[in-house]
């Protein structure tokens, strides 16, 4: 497994190249670029090419991207402002939907190999109605074009409806040639169905991952170690599974954004070191 960095850990500011030097010089090659303005302005196509040539300069790439499932950080944060694919409202559902496809054109701008897709929210309670709708969203988004080459990845978000076993039915139905994947995220897992049942189930599938840690009841995006993950054995199953993608590291910074970025850059990196050493500059002892 390859590592990167997913930019959720800056999403209360904007998104800075020039910000995530500690970040490349720990090691870290690839971001996971959160869709969320004004972290990123995400619409602006020619913005997303020359923040794709910033990156470039300083060794860095998008190798992913988050879907948007919201319209902005303030919306979300002041107004409760949510997109959803899974919504009973239709017009809400074209809104989602419209977002996405906008997002994948984005992560094909901004030269992103894998596109992360929420379907709905946590907790969502998903009926015949809900499953009938997400497999619309994603037959739709699959049907259209691929914004080149970008590959959708399903994500398990602690709800039924996307629980390994039935993102795996959903793509089997309506994505039987294999062009989608999932992005089996990790603290979603240990809180809703078990990490290592979900790893197992979503093998088949797996092309991406989502690191951080929690302690088995609350989805707190800690660094990897810590939680009560049994990281050890995790990472023995994806070894023994082949899986030679990228995880990305998707922590929460706690401060809200009032820390300074490289500080919050530097503790986060450091931290994430007790299960994933590399991250330590050389000749530095593992924590």
């Amino acid at each position: 497994m390859q590592l990167s960095l997913s930019s959720h850990l800056l999403v209360y500011g904007r998104c800075e190249p020039e910000e995530l030097v500690s970040a490349r010089a720990a090691g870290i090659e690839q971001l996971e670029l959160w869709l969320a303005e004004p972290h990123l302005p995400w619409r602006d196509l020619a913005a997303c090419a020359a923040l794709r040539k910033r990156l470039g300069d300083l060794g860095l790439r998008a190798g992913s991207v988050h879907l948007p499932f919201y319209p902005s950080v303030p919306e979300l944060l002041d107004a409760g402002e949510k997109w959803s694919l899974i919504d009973p409202d239709p017009r809400q559902r074209a809104i989602a939907l419209d977002g996405v496809r906008a997002g994948m054109q984005a992560a094909a701008d901004l030269g992103a190999e894998h596109a992360v897709l929420h379907l709905g929210w946590q907790r969502d309670s998903w009926t015949q109605n809900e499953h009938g709708w997400a497999r619309e969203a994603v037959h739709s988004l699959l049907s259209e074009p691929p914004a080149n080459g970008v590959q959708l990845c399903l994500e398990n978000i602690i709800s039924s409806g996307t629980r390994a076993a039935a993102l795996m039915q959903l793509l089997d139905e309506v994505d039987p040639e294999g062009r989608a994947g999932i992005c089996l995220d990790l603290g979603h897992a240990h809180v809703d169905g078990g990490v290592l049942a979900e790893l197992e189930c979503a093998a088949p599938r797996l092309c991406h991952l989502h690191l951080h840690d929690n302690d088995g009841q609350c989805d707190a995006h800690l660094p990897p170690g810590s939680g009560t993950i049994p990281w050890p054995l995790v990472l023995a199953q994806l070894e023994a599974a082949g899986f030679d993608g990228y995880g990305a590291l998707e922590i929460r910074d706690q401060s809200r954004g009032e820390r300074p970025v490289a500080e919050t850059l530097q503790e986060t990196l450091a931290a994430s070191a007790k299960i994933f050493p590399e991250l330590l500059p050389p000749d530095t002892i593992a924590p």
